[in-house]
């Protein structure tokens, strides 16, 4: 096993999950568990996801013409973790149906009952849900979107005024 490049694989298969693959948060969060030393199931299960990503190239994250809805879904099991009796939180956000925030993470505490481990996920995914409904209200003002000066003509006043609001003009 110390000639397969599993840091290596572990290291690209996050990159791709944290900027575009929320659905293989779950299993690389799994299988980056074993880092320090991987058995050869767990190389298998990483050349798995690899197979998977290879199957779904087509799969990407779109934005629609829907309405700019947050959504949140959370979940969490119970001792899942069986070394450490830990248990897995797990939630995604969509804003108008496409996911733009979601993990899978080890709770930093062990549980006493699946109530309690709900209880911890939606703690984390409520404190995710207040932070992006405050990056949400400023990167979205109003009725106007920032992305409308780049689809939508604007006028060269309400430009400098914007450019002046970010410190571009002096």
């Amino acid at each position: 096993m110390s000639k397969v490049p599993y840091a290596s694989a572990i290291g690209s298969l996050m990159y791709a999950m944290v900027c575009t693959r929320p659905d293989i948060a779950h299993a690389v969060g799994v299988v980056s568990r074993f880092m320090s030393r991987p058995g050869k199931q767990h190389w298998e299960a990483v050349k798995w996801i690899l197979r998977y990503l290879k199957g779904s190239l087509d799969t990407c994250l779109c934005f629609t013409g829907a309405s700019l809805k947050l959504q949140g879904y959370v979940d969490a099991d119970f001792a899942g973790d069986i070394d450490s009796r830990k248990s897995t939180t797990g939630f995604v956000f969509t804003l108008g149906g496409t996911a733009i925030s979601w993990t899978s993470n080890l709770q930093k505490i062990v549980t006493l009952s699946t109530t309690e481990a709900e209880y911890v996920a939606a703690t984390e995914a409520g404190k995710e849900m207040i932070w992006l409904h405050g990056f949400l209200d400023e990167l979205i003002c109003g009725s106007k979107n920032p992305a409308d000066m780049l689809t939508k003509g604007v006028t060269i006043e309400k430009l400098k005024l914007c450019a002046a609001s970010i410190g571009l003009l002096a």
